[in-house]
């Protein structure tokens, strides 16, 4: 399964991504995870140590050329793996789209469309997941990243801003032809999940979880630790843990 995480900056789109990778591969399953937030963040949250986020490959510009008008990939996906792929703990291999050195040197779109490629070229398997973390804004779907993707989730805070930024992603994945598109409501507390429900009801938008609020996320980050390594038995890891056998469910 190919599965899409997207959502408005400080939301906690990473946090996610990275739990349910994590948490799908110690459940058995072979995961892709793929950072295309061209500000990464994503080798920490499943669990890269902070001392080697400086060693973190990103992928080569020439992994893509264009064809006939259209963008392909030069190599295959095991010898993008082989020369850019790192592993992390529980067997993840983690692939990082970019990271910007320099300023003013020009636009990156062509990662975008290596990235949208990776996808498609991911195992469709029923043991393979392959989890795309997009960058905090609708870009990537107006490139089309997440073309191939089976399903877009977009992580959402109980509040209107929020709420209204999920709505448009999700009109803009459904545009693009991806079957199954839901909110995932994140940073939740006692009352809260109502108005997130409410508001999806109102928009004829699947709700496909929530994950409470829990300080754990906070602590993990201030340690530059993995929440499913800082905080394990947490109330939001326990969430995403359950979250991630009902996606696939779904």
């Amino acid at each position: 399964m190919k599965l899409a995480i997207a959502g408005k900056g400080g939301a906690g789109k990473t946090t996610i991504a990275g739990t349910l990778a994590r948490q799908l591969a110690r459940d058995g399953y072979e995961v892709l995870a793929l950072d295309n937030d061209l500000n990464p963040n994503l080798s920490l949250t499943v669990g890269i140590p902070a001392a080697s986020l400086d060693d973190v490959s990103t992928l080569s510009p020439d992994v893509v050329h264009i064809v006939d008008g259209r963008y392909e990939l030069t190599q295959t996906l095991d010898e993008i793996r082989e020369a850019h792929a790192m592993t992390a703990p529980d067997g993840v291999t983690l692939l990082v789209a970019a990271e910007p050195k320099t300023a003013n040197t020009g636009c990156l779109g062509h990662m975008h469309m290596a990235m949208r490629n990776v996808v498609a070229a991911a195992p469709d398997g029923p043991d393979y997941i392959c989890i795309l973390d997009t960058e905090a804004s609708t870009e990537h779907l107006k490139v089309g990243t997440a073309q191939h993707v089976d399903a877009l989730f977009a992580v959402v805070e109980p509040y209107f801003k929020s709420l209204e930024s999920g709505r448009r992603i999700l009109a803009l994945a459904r545009d693009l032809g991806i079957d199954r598109t839901a909110l995932l409501a994140n940073k939740v507390r006692d009352g809260e999940i109502e108005k997130v429900q409410r508001f999806a009801e109102q928009h004829g938008l699947e709700l496909a979880g929530a994950v409470p609020y829990d300080e754990c996320f906070f602590h993990a980050e201030r340690a530059a630790a993995a929440p499913i390594d800082f905080a394990p038995d947490s109330e939001a890891v326990v969430a995403i843990g359950d979250l991630a056998r009902s996606l696939l469910r779904g």
